[in-house]
Order: C-alpha cells, then structure tokens, then sequence
C-alpha cells in the first residue's frame, strides 16, 4: 500500500511541477509587489509637485473633467505629498478609455502621471509587476481557464503536502518483533527513525543528498505548505469549491453582492462618490469606528459603493456598503467577525500573501516561493536518479 502512496506522490509531483515552479517563482517576486513596481516605474509612483493636498472631492472634480473618457472604479482617500495617487477606472463609453484602466494622478496639482492597462503584457517596465502577479495565479490565460488550472494545481498541492508529511512517517514494526527488540542496544524507537526525516544525513552525496533536502524541507514547512495551498484554492475556486467545501461545517454570511445578480452591462451611479463618502464617514463614527477612511471603490456590475476604512492591520479595510442609484445602506464587512466560515474565509488572502503580520510575513511567504523551487528540483532530481538507477536510498 505504502509503495502505491509513494507512485501516487511521485507522479502527482511530476504532473505539477512546471506550474508550482512558476507560482513559486512569482510568489516570491510578488510577496514585494509594490516596492518593486515603484522602483521599476519611479515615473509613475513619484509624483513631483509639493504643496497642499487636494482633497477627495476636488480630485475626483479634475478627473471628471479632465479625464471624461474615464469613470472612477476605486481611490485612496488618504494621500501624501511625493506618492502619486493610483485611481482605477473604466471606460466611460464604447470604445472610450480602453487604453488604461490604471491611472498615476499627481495628490497636489492633480495632473494625469500615466497609466497602463494593469496585467497587460509583457515585460516592459510599467507592466512588468503586474503582468507577473496575473501570471502567478492565473497563468496569463483568457477567461477562467487559468484560474481553473491554476486552482487544480493548488488541490495537488494540498493533496501532496498531505502525501509528503505521511510518507516522512517511519513503518510501525509488529508488535511481537517490536518487543523481541527493544532490549537490543541500538534499537531505534519510532520516534528516533521520524527524527531522521527531519535532518539532512552528514556527507550525504548525489541522490541522498537530494532525498534528504526535499524530505527535510518539505517537513519543516509542511504546516506553511498547507496553508499556502488551502488559501490558493480559496483564492482561486472560492465559489466553486472552497465554499461549497466550507459550508459543510459553518454557514457564510451573504453579502450585498450574493443577494444581487451581476448586469452584463455597467450601471453608471447616481450618487456622487464624496457624497457616499460622507455618509459613510457619519455612518462610522455613529458605530464608534476608531479608523479613518481609507478607499472607495465602486462595482458598476452590481452598483455597489463601497467605503473602507482602516487597512493598516493584517486583516485588511473594514467596508460599508451603499446602494449607487439611491444611495441606501446596504451592508458592511468586518473582517475576523461573523460565522467560523466568515472568520476562516477572511483570513485566507492576508495569510497567502503574507500580510497577516505585515514586512516578516511577506518575507516568510517570499520564502516559502523559493522553497517551492527546492522541493520541485530535488524532487525531480530524485526521480531522474532512481529512474536510471533502481537502488534504493
């Protein structure tokens, strides 16, 4: 039995590896997305003029009338003289804006920095970031069918670190010849031979050096491996198979977005953006909210504002949400509170990216993409020398 769990593992393993070296390579680069995006494009993040800010209200007063071709998706509402504000948009009409759906807006004097299409290809330096992080999860592929793909290799995933950590595990000896030997000098306890597996063998060489390194490691990091994988396919088939897996132990919260269908159209708003701001702001010193606000996004497929507030901590912004053709309050979102499954679904994107405990945490996950690398290479390897050699390790 133990040999077929060992092929499974093996072969599971191969089917995958190109793809989990691809998302460990890009995982790590993107665990510092936005440092490496300003350093690439300085031009576009380092806004040059000094002087007062311009509040929300005045921006989105210039944007609308210097930039008609566009309608505001999502804008930070808290900004800071030297960092360009990035607005995201859609095209105002047909044919209209269609050549960039990210803008760089100067907080001071409010003039347009750039823009680029985020996710466009290739390699240029305004599109390189974004390009890689569409390519980590989604592969670059139309439609859902990276995403699909991408997702599957995240259950292998998962279905491998749970292979992985079972096979470390040392054989249980019969009970009679265990107690035939226990009085041998030398004899190893179960728990001496699993201690093993968790060191690489001194003056290993060749295929042992390999098999220990890709044994050792994924062992140290198979609990980072699970939750890497778990919040992959949340984050991937969250409708498709994390919910619905999800909801056999703990009922979701629906959201303004569940109880509305999403319009094959745009729904343009009716209700100013800094008027839904204000109403949020009240809205949220009546609640007691000790965190200022801090984005505002609009969802043209829904018609759903949303206003978020703080951000700062590892779960991410706290919401409230309003209607944009009357305006009404339709809900909020708290991360951390509501159902386990709430509680648990909320947590999936700060643990993936790392941001759950801020700097320390991206560079763990940065590092968990470079050990990625090491199990796929050393796994293959092992395969490469067993395949020619059939001499057990």
């Amino acid at each position: 039995m133990r040999k077929g769990w060992v092929r499974l593992h093996r072969y599971l393993g191969l089917t995958a590896a190109l793809f989990l070296l691809l998302a460990g390579f890009t995982g790590s680069i993107i665990a510092y997305q936005e440092e490496f995006d300003a350093w690439l494009n300085p031009q576009l993040f380092n806004s040059p003029a000094r002087g007062p800010l311009l509040g929300a209200a005045e921006l989105l007063v210039r944007l609308e009338h210097e930039l008609p071709q566009y309608r505001v998706v999502s804008l930070p509402l808290q900004h800071q003289v030297g960092q360009a504000v990035r607005v995201t948009v859609r095209p105002a009409g047909e044919g209209r804006g269609e050549d960039a759906d990210e803008l760089f807006i100067d907080p001071v004097d409010g003039k347009l920095l750039g823009g680029r299409i985020w996710g466009a290809c290739c390699l240029e330096r305004q599109h390189l970031i974004p390009f890689i992080y569409v390519l980590h999860y989604s592969l670059q592929l139309p439609g859902e069918i990276g995403l699909w793909l991408m997702g599957v290799v995240a259950i292998v995933w998962l279905f491998e670190s749970l292979l992985g950590f079972y096979l470390t595990l040392p054989k249980l000896r019969p009970q009679s010849k265990a107690l035939s030997q226990e009085p041998r000098l030398g004899h190893k306890t179960w728990w001496q031979r699993w201690a093993m597996a968790w060191r690489i063998k001194p003056g290993a060489g060749g295929i042992r050096f390999n098999f220990d390194v890709h044994r050792a490691c994924g062992l140290w990091l198979s609990a980072l491996m699970l939750i890497m994988s778990v919040s992959a396919v949340a984050l991937n088939l969250h409708d498709a198979v994390f919910e619905p897996v999800v909801s056999l132990f703990s009922e979701f919260t629906p959201t303004p977005f569940d109880t509305r269908e999403e319009r094959g159209e745009a729904m343009e708003a009716e209700v100013a953006f800094i008027e839904v701001v204000r109403v949020a702001v009240g809205e949220a010193e009546r609640r007691g909210w000790q965190k200022s606000q801090s984005s505002i996004f609009y969802n043209a497929q829904f018609g759903i504002f949303g206003v978020g507030f703080g951000g700062e901590d590892g779960l991410g912004p706290w919401f409230l949400y309003y209607d944009g053709v009357t305006g009404g309050y339709l809900g909020d979102y708290i991360p951390g509170s509501g159902t386990a499954a709430d509680r648990f679904d909320a947590w999936q994107l700060p643990l993936h990216s790392g941001r759950i405990i801020g700097w320390p945490g991206r560079v763990v996950v940065s590092l968990i993409g470079l050990a990625v690398l090491v199990l796929v290479i050393t796994g293959v390897q092992v395969w490469l020398s067993k395949s020619k050699s059939p001499r057990r390790i």
